[in-house]
């Protein structure tokens, strides 16, 4: 019965979410004027928008290189952003825990901290970033219209709850050390812990990127569609809160591999709106899907190139010295 269960947690209901979006998204393809010039793609915006993606993550990605020295980590700046990338593959695994499995496995013992302190910086590096999305798409909520403050009649308020996440994070592991000395004497181990003040600076550093993360978006749209043109610089607050809302609601969504369809369908819902006023409905819904598909596609590649170069050209932790020279040279 619990093979039966997981079986269904982590097979079953992704691919019936995932047909049911995908159903979805191509009846709303299949309008032919969506064809005859609506659309058109600029390649050079889409550059920028995934030169853009990989900047946002780079800046998260130095937030944990600041977390695994702060606890005492002897760590290069690039062999972290190495793994970083390198593990960003394993959100495409049910769970996303293989995320930090990747990390833990790359690094493990070879900072001079243990396993476990890599595993909870990456946890805390995880949350601090998504609860920064969740702080900046709440905070710009107000710059959009108010249709686009419901997500088919639901409060998309409810997302703010996990920017708290990390903070709790903090308590909770004030209250294992704690408990762990009562019961075992003050030289009982201690879990690594990461301080409220370097939460506080992770929130504050992330939420940058999620700025970067909302101008990458708006550079998509800039890519896709000719009427964009007319848009404003001012805009990018929008598309910051479109995009960091729906990011964390994929994130939220961890049954499915990197939020897949859960993070399109959202945005989707919220370009939609974004989009009426300058088209019509059914074609600003149409759009809406095209955008969120090309956002996706073009993230993806962009991080998969990054993790590939790399994975081959950057020296992980251990690697012998000649060997070192030879990548170099290649």
């Amino acid at each position: 019965m619990r093979k039966l269960a997981e079986y269904f947690w982590k097979v079953i209901l992704p691919v019936a979410i995932l047909v049911a979006i995908c159903w979805y998204f191509y009846t709303k393809l299949r309008q032919p004027e969506l064809y005859s010039g609506l659309i058109t793609i600029r390649w050079q915006w889409l550059c920028l928008a995934a030169l853009l993606y990989l900047t946002a993550h780079t800046l998260w990605a130095s937030y944990w290189v600041i977390l695994l020295r702060n606890q005492g980590a002897t760590v290069k700046w690039i062999t972290g952003i190495r793994s970083y990338f390198i593990s960003q593959m394993g959100k495409y695994v049910p769970g996303k825990v293989w995320v930090i499995v990747l990390r833990v496995g790359m690094l493990g013992n070879s900072l001079g901290i243990s396993r476990t302190a890599v595993g909870i910086t990456a946890t805390y590096e995880a949350f601090v970033s998504m609860a920064a999305g969740a702080f900046v798409g709440a905070l710009l909520l107000s710059t959009l219209a108010p249709e686009q403050m419901g997500l088919e009649g639901i409060s998309i308020y409810w997302v703010i709850p996990l920017g708290m996440i990390p903070i709790g994070l903090v308590g909770l592991n004030r209250f294992i050390n704690r408990v762990s000395r009562w019961r075992k004497g003050p030289n009982a181990p201690q879990l690594p812990r990461v301080k409220l003040h370097m939460v506080i600076f992770g929130i504050l550093m992330g939420s940058l990127g999620w700025f970067i993360m909302g101008a990458s978006l708006w550079c998509v749209v800039k890519g896709i569609i000719p009427q964009a043109s007319l848009m404003s610089w001012d805009q990018v607050g929008h598309f910051t809160s479109i995009n960091a809302i729906a990011y964390v609601i994929g994130f939220m969504a961890f049954f499915m591999p990197a939020g897949s369809g859960v993070r399109e369908f959202a945005m989707q819902k919220l370009l939609t709106l974004e989009l009426a006023p300058i088209m019509a409905t059914n074609q600003a819904t149409a759009i809406a899907v095209v955008l969120a598909i090309v956002l996706r596609l073009t993230w993806t590649v962009a991080e998969l190139l990054c993790a590939g170069c790399l994975y081959w050209f950057v020296p992980g932790p251990g690697i012998s010295k000649e060997l070192t020279a030879t990548v170099q040279s290649a």
